[in-house]
């Protein structure tokens, strides 16, 4: 006889799942108002065209004394008609990308701490853990909110202000890798991460050490992986038709 107490559910779903979908839900609309707000004040497109144009100016450098006039305005040209393309390209990672970034990474963290409560004989609590999770993504659309709202303050381009420790760089020129990585340092990522930690502590899914461990590698990945596509990206709108 099952003397366990019914589960709460709604359709076949728990309230747990049902929670982190509309804590989701949430987080996601926020994400996409406040990109749609940087597109439309024009500083995602302002962006965009300045790298364009560093490229045009990167092939009239190189192109001095060594091609042929009409080569170098075909090549000015081509890049510029390339605009259309990358703006595409943004606006599925500003609208597709970072949205459903929040859910990947709630429930990789979640699925991290059950695995190490299953396997320190821990108590599984996966359906808390996504919920935790999901309200923790907030912190990643705070610094969203935060920069946008400089932005419209201030009004200065998306390169001048930021909340990483990009910051605490002294002025001068440095590698885009050690740059773009500490662009995405971002404190209010730190925090979130932090907190991530703190929650699998908190719920009992695995002690500090191992809570700090996990939150800390997918934090990393997750740093490297933006990262190496912002070079990818960069390197591609700037010298792709140099290096052809």
């Amino acid at each position: 006889m099952d003397l366990a107490p019914p589960r709460e559910s709604t359709g076949g779903r728990s309230t747990a799942e049902l929670r982190f979908g509309a804590i989701l839900c949430v987080w996601m609309v926020l994400i996409l108002a406040l990109n749609g707000a940087r597109w439309i004040a024009g500083f995602r497109p302002v962006l965009l065209a300045a790298a364009v144009e560093r490229g045009v100016q990167r092939i009239e450098a190189d192109g001095k004394g060594e091609t042929g006039d009409d080569l170098v305005r075909k090549a000015i040209r081509t890049q510029r008609d390339s605009l259309p393309f990358w703006t595409v390209v943004f606006v599925f990672g500003d609208f597709v990308i970072e949205p459903f970034a929040l859910a990947l990474r709630a429930v990789c963290v979640a699925i991290g701490f059950t695995a190490i409560a299953a396997m320190t004989g821990r108590p599984l609590q996966f359906e808390r853990a996504l919920s935790d999770s999901a309200w923790i993504q907030g912190f990643w659309v705070l610094g969203l909110a935060v920069r946008v709202g400089l932005l419209i303050m201030l009004r200065r381009g998306e390169d001048d202000l930021d909340t990483s420790l990009g910051l605490l760089l002294p002025p001068g020129t440095y590698p885009a890798a050690t740059w773009l990585m500490l662009r995405e340092c971002d404190a209010f990522a730190l925090l979130g991460w932090v907190s991530l930690a703190a929650s699998g502590w908190r719920r009992g899914d695995a002690n500090l050490a191992a809570a700090v461990v996990l939150c800390s590698g997918l934090g990393f990945f997750e740093m490297s992986l933006r990262t190496a596509v912002g070079l990818v990206l960069g390197s591609a709108m700037r010298l792709s038709l140099i290096a052809s």
